[in-house]
């Protein structure tokens, strides 16, 4: 250490070397000069300056990065909507062009009201998006890394300010299909987002083998893309550049970010992804209904119709994948 502080004495800012002082002619009748006087004729620099004054020069040079920094030029990124998380992310928001990995513990604890500012975001610049939902086998969810993962409710995205006319959700009935439907929405180039919740593999080569290709394909676009997972597989290897773990304490959403690039992060994130009134809100028991008198003359005709035009105004899934 001390021969390397002693090179890098020898080099200014700019990182040229420094001619060596060459030595005066000594008169014969000088006296010999001690160790102290002998170092200092032989390189004056150094007695100027402390020799670790190099060293730390070099270390905090303005072109050098450190491993505990977070990268600034991290490609394109997408504000997230919350400040705290913005902060501990490289660049400040979500990488577009590369794959987000979210391990959610249970579904519905608020993943979607997470991704919903940046949609919101998307939608208002006229990007679409297409939803791969879990997959399904009829009218029963298969295991897709998520069991009994619920379908997005519209009219909370509507609200949060997703617009569902850019929106294309397709319903997958084999893993094969998701997997297709992923790769094939990535291919496209005009896409702003792609959202899917992933299904097993036979096993954790498939997985990566998979996951692999569509971040290959992520990176030759400029959209968000984001895949859901089960948290078992927080162990397992990805090359998903941002992974994270989703949980609930005491109704605030906590964001443990298990890979970045750049220093790691031990603790969580807490965010406040659903209003204050949610958490406090209490539903009152529904009063019992009180008997109505249907008039005689109301036709069966009418009682179709009517029950005809409450079927249009109901949301159905049917209804969001027909477009």
């Amino acid at each position: 250490m001390r021969v390397a502080k002693d090179l890098l004495s020898l080099f200014d800012f700019a990182g040229a070397p420094v001619p060596a002082a060459t030595t005066p002619q000594r008169d014969a009748s000088a006296r010999r000069p001690g160790p102290a006087q002998a170092e200092d004729l032989a390189c004056p620099r150094t007695a100027s300056r402390p020799r670790s004054s190099g060293l730390a020069a070099a270390i905090h040079r303005p072109d050098l990065w450190h491993a505990d920094d977070l990268p600034d030029d991290d490609g394109p990124t997408l504000a997230t909507g919350f400040a705290p998380l913005d902060a501990e992310l490289p660049g400040g928001g979500w990488p577009q062009g590369q794959l987000v990995e979210l391990l959610v513990d249970a579904p519905g604890l608020g993943e979607l009201s997470l991704l919903a500012p940046a949609l919101a975001h998307l939608h208002a610049e006229s990007c679409a998006g297409v939803w791969v939902l879990p997959v399904t086998d009829g009218a029963r969810t298969m295991r897709s890394g998520q069991a009994g993962a619920p379908a997005p409710y519209a009219p909370a995205l509507q609200a949060a300010g997703v617009d569902l006319a850019r929106c294309l959700f397709v319903q997958p009935a084999t893993a094969r299909e998701s997997w297709w439907t992923l790769e094939q929405s990535l291919r496209t180039g005009h896409l702003g987002a792609v959202i899917g919740w992933l299904p097993d593999a036979a096993g954790s080569d498939g997985d990566f083998r998979a996951l692999r290709r569509l971040h290959l394909l992520a990176a030759q676009r400029r959209a968000l893309v984001m895949v859901l997972r089960s948290p078992r597989h927080a162990t397992a290897p990805s090359p998903a550049a941002l992974r994270l773990q989703l949980s609930q304490h005491d109704g605030r959403l906590q964001v443990q970010v298990l890979k970045r690039r750049g220093r790691p992060l031990l603790e969580p994130v807490t965010l406040d992804v659903h209003p204050l009134a949610w958490r406090s809100a209490r539903l009152a028991p529904p009063a019992a209904a009180e008997p109505v008198e249907v008039p005689a003359a109301v036709s069966q005709a009418a009682l179709a119709q009517g029950r005809a035009a409450q079927r249009e105004q109901r949301w159905s899934l049917k209804a969001l994948f027909s477009h």
